[in-house]
């Protein structure tokens, strides 16, 4: 639960096919500006019994990071006094990226339950084209693991790869084909698989009830396996805004709802 809430509002694009597809063969759009701001509320499922959870905001801004121009999307988490009674939950989620879109630094900060969790990224990019990802983390007061490599193609982290994949021209896509990405966690490098599942009306918790969207699944592949970790429902259209996650969670599932929504580059269905 812990992992698949952690990338509440994290990610979109394509299913499988035989042909190798690259994000580098989709067109982009700018999908986002300074002064986004999203709200969703998260529901659990107990029991066959829909229970309001908690919440969650999505925000992103302007910054400097080591003397250039950046971006920040910061997203926390949070659970409400009535799923505190059963699990506690606290995440703070940030990335810090280029106007291009590569990612510089990557930080999970995460009170769940009783323990504390720490997962830190680091981001160089070097002059011969390879990139140095140096990677931190700490459970309470254990010994951390730290460990620096370099790699040949762009990697990324959970919410870096969220903003770079609402930048994708979804609507190219077949059903069966699918983007994959090393992302970078903390503690490895994983292959993750964007996966594009159809078009769907979705609910959503605002005033506007449902949107237009298309629908989207993330399967992490560790060890030579795979495993489908969230469906996402985001807008057909420019902005790519998430509507929808619906998670699969040890005890059950879990669904999140946009709430309320600012500072967007396009008007809604455009």
């Amino acid at each position: 639960m812990r992992r698949k809430l952690g990338i509440l509002l994290t990610i979109a694009a394509a299913l499988f096919i035989s042909l190798p597809l690259t994000a580098q063969n989709i067109k982009q759009t700018p999908a986002f500006r300074s002064g986004e701001t999203l709200e969703c509320n998260f529901y659990f499922n107990w029991k066959f019994i829909w229970v309001k959870a908690g919440g969650a905001s999505l925000v992103i801004r302007d910054t400097i990071y080591n003397g250039q121009r950046a971006q920040y999307m910061s997203l926390l988490s949070t659970t409400n006094s009535t799923a505190d009674a059963f699990f506690r939950m606290r995440d703070t989620l940030t990335t810090i990226f280029t106007p291009d879109l590569r990612p510089l630094y990557y930080r999970k900060a995460s009170a769940e339950g009783k323990r504390y969790y720490l997962n830190e990224v680091w981001y160089r990019y070097e002059d011969d084209g390879r990139i140095k990802v140096a990677q931190y983390y700490r459970r309470d007061n254990e010994k951390p693991l730290y460990k620096e490599e370099y790699v040949n193609k762009p990697v990324y982290d959970m919410m870096s790869l969220l903003a770079y994949a609402r930048t994708l021209d979804f609507s190219s896509l077949k059903k069966g084909q699918r983007l994959t990405f090393p992302v970078a966690t903390g503690k490895r490098i994983t292959q993750q698989h964007l996966i594009y599942r159809g078009k769907k009306k979705t609910k959503s918790d605002d005033d506007k009830d449902s949107y237009d969207c298309l629908v989207v699944s993330l399967v992490e592949e560790r060890d030579g396996k795979e495993r489908e970790i969230i469906n996402f429902h985001v807008t057909d259209d420019n902005n790519h805004l998430p509507i929808l996650l619906d998670l699969a969670l040890n005890f059950g599932s879990a669904k999140a709802r946009l709430s309320r929504s600012s500072g967007l580059l396009y008007p809604i269905g455009k």
